[in-house]
């Protein structure tokens, strides 16, 4: 006879089945939950190691960009600037920070350049030369010549890289203008020169000798002219490649001054003017100096004052030492005209090697007179050697006044 399990016995048991039953769900939830969090932690882990590589790819791209003397910038394919680098700043005026995140038109101002980044991102390498308006202070009326290269980063932005070549067309520019220059210089002499020894030969033939005197001089006037211009290029020469040493020796700027007004007195008083020497203050005139490249620099100044002044104006070399402290050891050297004066817009330039405004094309002369550009850029580089400095100021029809400071010790 079977017995029947009591209902205590039963109940306990299905309680234990049910135990078992959920103790595995729990278990394989549990076990599910861990997957879960182990995954999550995965991937985590995994998204805070590629922030940390994307870090430091930014971090060094950053050094890289830092380290790099050229402009180069990264824009992204919204046209956005992601980063650039510290010599961007020269080019395109703006500090990096502001440049970061700023829109590429925007930076530059220049639609050229936003294409040639589009084809970049497209995938090509693209290449092209633009003129970007200067925008540092006081440049605003200047244009800068910049070369620019653009490629493909290999993800999804593209790498600028800018080249100013400002400087470079200048240079080319100045090299044009110092060809024309020296053929102009050159062939008119040399022109005269020929002329008049075709004059003396047929003379000769002719037995009269009347007018040979008078025609050799003439000739040796253009032979100096020719010379003199030989050794201003030499001068020059020397002074910039600062391979010849000043010869350093007190120097009495006011007997220096004497003896440069001295010296161009009769050519001034050809033209019914005169050469003035003044002193402001009580000196000192005595500063350490080359002697013979100092009076370079006031011959120099005296002879374009006196050759461009109008007739019975006056040249005036003047001496201040008004300003002389223990902060400012200088003292001062004024060469002022009252000539034809020099356009404003010339002045910045009015010291390079070749430069004569009346060789611009389709400009009036603000500078009378021809000449190879040579005698202020001798004289720059002769002050700028003595360590002082030299500015030009000037007014269309009233003159011009060049300002030279020395220092005294």
């Amino acid at each position: 006879m079977i017995e029947t399990a009591s209902p205590t016995l039963l109940f306990a048991a299905l309680f234990a089945l049910a135990a078992l039953i959920l103790a595995g769900r729990l278990r394989r939830r549990r076990n599910q939950v861990d997957d879960s969090t182990s995954r999550a932690a995965r991937e985590g882990e995994r998204a805070d190691r590629e922030s940390a590589r994307a870090e430091r790819r930014a971090q060094r791209l950053d050094a890289l960009l830092d380290a790099t003397d050229d402009a180069v910038m990264r824009v992204l394919p919204d046209l956005t600037i992601r980063a650039a680098s510290p010599a961007c700043r020269e080019i395109l005026a703006r500090e990096v920070d502001d440049l970061r995140g700023r829109p590429l038109i925007e930076a530059t101002v220049d639609h050229r350049l936003e294409e040639l980044a589009r084809e970049a991102l497209s995938g090509t390498i693209s290449r092209g030369e633009i003129s970007l308006r200067d925008l540092r202070p006081g440049h605003s009326d200047e244009m800068r010549h910049v070369q620019v290269t653009a490629a493909p980063d290999g993800d999804d932005g593209a790498w600028i890289l800018l080249r100013d070549l400002t400087e470079v067309v200048r240079l080319r520019q100045i090299r044009t203008e110092f060809v024309d220059n020296l053929s102009h210089e050159l062939r008119t002499p040399l022109s005269t020169i020929r002329l008049l020894a075709e004059s003396i030969a047929t003379a000769g033939e002719r037995g009269d000798p009347s007018g040979a005197k008078e025609r050799a001089s003439q000739i040796e006037v253009e032979v100096l002219h020719l010379v003199q211009m030989a050794d201003e290029m030499l001068d020059l020469a020397t002074l910039e490649s600062g391979e010849v040493a000043l010869r350093t020796a007190p120097v009495d700027l006011r007997d220096l001054a004497q003896e440069v007004a001295t010296r161009f007195t009769p050519v001034a008083t050809r033209h019914g003017g005169k050469i003035l020497v003044e002193e402001v203050g009580p000196g000192p005139w005595m500063v350490p100096g080359d002697r013979d490249r100092l009076r370079q620099v006031f011959a120099n100044l005296v002879h374009n004052g006196v050759k461009y002044s109008r007739p019975e104006g006056k040249v005036t070399i003047r001496l201040s030492s008004s300003s002389v402290t223990e902060a400012n050891p200088y003292v001062e050297i004024q060469v002022a005209d009252e000539g034809i004066g020099i356009e404003r817009r010339h002045l910045s330039r009015i010291f390079e090697r070749f430069y004569t405004v009346e060789r611009i094309p389709n400009e009036t002369p603000s500078v009378g007179g021809a000449g190879t550009g040579l005698g202020l850029a001798i004289a720059r580089h002769a002050i700028l050697r003595h360590g002082g400095s030299i500015e030009a100021d000037s007014t269309v029809g009233v003159g011009t006044t060049f300002t030279i400071r020395l220092p005294l010790r």
